[in-house]
């Protein structure tokens, strides 16, 4: 079941555009979702799905345990823990990817409460889940440290909040600064990066928690070659999407080149097909 509740109206200048316009975090949030229903998403999140699994197993996720899936776009992470027979809701802002979320867990038959829903304005009690989950969700919202203040506040004390972030140094960190220099002033399309700075993410989740354990970890991205995945990204990955859409024909050139030299920079693949590795933080803390 799929239900639509109303957001807390939480407003604020949150940092300047590079043309040097300021932006409230609705505005914000609406280009995330402009982003995000470009393309579509779940044909390459399927690939993520294992770190959703993993993050699970990290927790770990129990049957019974209450469970939030913030930011669950097409419900990679609240289908693992429901397959754990968990008790799990999912939120979104973008409506598109909770529809595709809510047609997976009816394929499976599993019972999941996806609702529309912001990260930084969560509508819930306090204390309402067991485990508070993210994978590379969160670290899209506009405001991270209200983020991370609201994760913890609809965490009980002695329950888990679990992220898997993206490294900046590693080959998604690179993707991400590298779409942003050909993307519009303003889409923040770098941000999600800092999450996966340990010392960035300590800062954010420290006064929240104790215990952290942070593990990196891989996730495989495989293509018959270079050229195909730099064409399956511009065609259904919303950041990739908006960067070629502002660009202009020779950055677009310039753009497939600087893609398909990163996607080779972490081949492993023992032919001449793609196999390709991108870090990710696995990161498990408990509520205090």
């Amino acid at each position: 079941m799929m239900r639509v509740t109303c957001r807390r109206n939480f407003r604020g200048l949150v940092g300047e555009a590079k043309n040097g316009i300021f932006m409230n975090v609705e505005q914000l949030n609406q280009l995330q979702t402009e982003t995000w229903t470009s393309g579509d998403f779940p044909k390459m999140g399927v690939e993520l799905s294992i770190a959703g699994e993993m993050l699970c197993e990290s927790v770990p996720v129990l049957a019974g345990d209450r469970v939030l899936d913030v930011a669950t776009a097409s419900g990679n992470t609240a289908l693992a823990a429901a397959r754990r027979r968990a008790k799990v809701t999912g939120i979104d802002i973008t409506p598109a990817l909770l529809e595709r979320a809510g047609m997976r867990a009816s394929a499976e038959g599993l019972a999941i409460d996806f609702r529309l829903g912001d990260a930084m304005a969560l509508e819930f009690n306090d204390g309402s889940f067991d485990v508070v989950m993210s994978t590379f969700g969160a670290i899209f919202a506009p405001d991270p440290q209200r983020t991370a203040a609201e994760m913890a506040r609809v965490c009980r004390s002695g329950g888990k909040i679990a992220m898997a972030n993206w490294t900046p140094e590693h080959m998604f960190g690179k993707l991400f600064r590298m779409l942003a220099r050909y993307s519009p002033p303003g889409r923040q399309v770098d941000l999600p990066m800092s999450w996966g700075d340990e010392a960035v993410l300590k800062d954010r989740l420290g006064p929240y928690v104790k215990d952290f354990r942070i593990k990196r970890a891989l996730v495989r991205f495989r293509s018959a070659s270079a050229a195909d995945w730099v064409a399956f990204m511009r065609t259904y990955f919303g950041p990739a999407i908006t960067a070629f859409g502002y660009s202009t024909p020779e950055q677009h050139r310039a753009l497939e080149r600087e893609m398909a030299d990163l996607i080779r920079e972490y081949n492993v693949s023992p032919n001449e097909t793609m196999l390709s590795e991108a870090e990710y933080l696995d990161v498990v803390a408990t509520r205090v």
